[in-house]
């Protein structure tokens, strides 16, 4: 068997490692697009921690204990983050009167040009908003009259 020479020092090419930046310059070298990249990937990574945390409130996974906590606040996060994705996780888009928010507007508009009426929102605790007070002066006690 003939070993073959090793050629010298000066021409081996000795491989590098590369980091996150190096890898991320070899997919794209224009710098917006590097961030872009890095927001996406930290977005992805908050909506994968906020299910996992979620999951963990509501399930008890083998290895884990069920946690007893208000997940209010991660499920807050959760939906935030599936939303800058375009994701949205609500059943629909109706109020709970079963109108829409387009149809709502098309009803003040028509309400606003016809001038005679206002529309009053009565929320609880009682706040009355769009209400003007007025105040009405007591009628002047007339004297009876003579009959």
């Amino acid at each position: 068997m003939v070993d073959k020479p090793t050629p010298p020092f000066s021409e081996t090419k000795k491989e590098e490692k590369k980091g996150l930046i190096g890898k991320l310059q070899d997919i794209t070298p224009d710098k917006d697009e590097q961030v872009a990249l890095i927001g996406v990937a930290v977005r992805l990574g908050i909506v994968v921690w906020s299910g996992f945390i979620l999951t963990l409130a509501y399930v008890d996974l083998p290895g884990f204990q069920k946690q007893n906590f208000d997940p209010t606040f991660i499920a807050s996060v959760f939906t935030g983050a599936l939303s800058t994705f375009g994701l949205a996780t609500a059943k629909d888009k109706k109020n709970g009167n079963g109108l829409t928010k387009e149809d709502m507007e098309a009803m003040i508009a028509k309400n606003n040009t016809s001038g005679g009426e206002q529309i009053i929102r009565v929320q609880t605790p009682l706040t009355i908003n769009g209400a003007e007070v007025v105040r009405a002066e007591p009628p002047k006690a007339t004297p009876p009259k003579d009959a």
